[in-house]
């Protein structure tokens, strides 16, 4: 899944496909109540289409079945398959609530995971950061920055401090 997502071409334009997302949707739901998750077309349509054509898909998806793709997604909840496919069209249809939620999580509970905090904000935050800390200060009622200051130290917390631009 993760290999096509990367390195397929992806078209970037406004253009949607109001037909194509209709049969889409459809289809997609088709494969998802059969449990064909892992499907050749699921994939080829996660992996291709635009973020546009996707977002519109999705809509689609909820207007014809009456709620969101992610929620059929969750069958299993400890399907690491499953997992990875949510997180896929939760970076399409809301980055900033997706990746507020790694930082969350991250710094929740007894010690820090780096790795996924690191990885946050060091690779938006040249893209989306901002709107970032405004979603974990609406979902937390506290700013990231203290967060983060609450839960890293050293050089590791002054470097993650200026990627979120406090001074």
């Amino acid at each position: 899944m993760l290999v096509p997502l990367v390195s397929s071409h992806r078209y970037e334009g406004p253009e949607v496909n109001t037909r194509l997302a209709h049969s889409e949707a459809k289809l997609l739901h088709e494969k998802i109540e059969h449990k064909a998750y892992g499907d050749d077309e699921v994939i080829r349509i996660l992996t291709t289409r635009s973020k546009a054509q996707l977002l519109a898909t999705f809509n689609n998806y909820n207007d014809t079945f009456g709620h969101p793709i992610t929620k059929d997604l969750k069958a299993d909840p400890k399907d690491e398959f499953l997992k990875t496919l949510r997180a896929v069209i939760r970076c399409f249809t809301c980055p900033d609530r997706y990746f507020e939620k790694v930082a969350r999580l991250a710094i929740a509970g007894n010690g820090t995971d780096e790795n996924s905090l690191t990885r946050v904000i060091t690779t938006r935050a040249e893209v989306d950061l901002k709107l970032i800390k405004e979603a974990y200060q609406k979902r937390n009622s506290v700013p990231l920055e203290k967060a983060v200051a609450g839960d890293t130290s050293g050089d590791y917390e002054s470097m993650l401090l200026a990627l979120l631009g406090k001074e």
